[in-house]
């Protein structure tokens, strides 16, 4: 009689862990208030070889986790190559705004 027990006991304990560990491998969405805007800054100087990665993995972050954001580029002496990956990572996506040394701020150039 209590081998049974002990076995119900230890399937309902693993069933528990193992829902747990589902529950904390799914995102939970991120929900901002209605005047609420969120934007992720990313500031670049110089060359930067692995940017559209960067950039790539916070889209994907985005888009898993729900979060409905803009990216900004903060460049500042950007090489020949980075400024050219920057230029269409800001074309190919509406998210992303791109900002050169002396321009305005970020925030005043973002518009929702």
């Amino acid at each position: 009689m209590a081998y049974p027990v002990c076995v119900f006991i230890a399937a309902a304990i693993c069933f528990l862990l193992l829902l747990r560990l589902s529950i904390q491998a799914v995102p939970l969405r991120v929900r901002l208030g209605r005047n609420c805007r969120c934007c992720m800054h990313l500031s670049v100087t110089g060359r930067e070889p692995k940017l559209a990665q960067s950039v790539c993995s916070l889209l994907w972050l985005m888009e898993r986790g729900g979060l409905n954001c803009r990216v900004v580029i903060q460049g500042r002496g950007l090489d020949q190559e980075t400024r050219a990956a920057a230029l269409a990572l800001s074309d190919a996506y509406q998210c992303i705004t791109l900002i050169e040394d002396g321009e305005s701020p970020w925030i005043r150039k973002t518009i929702f």
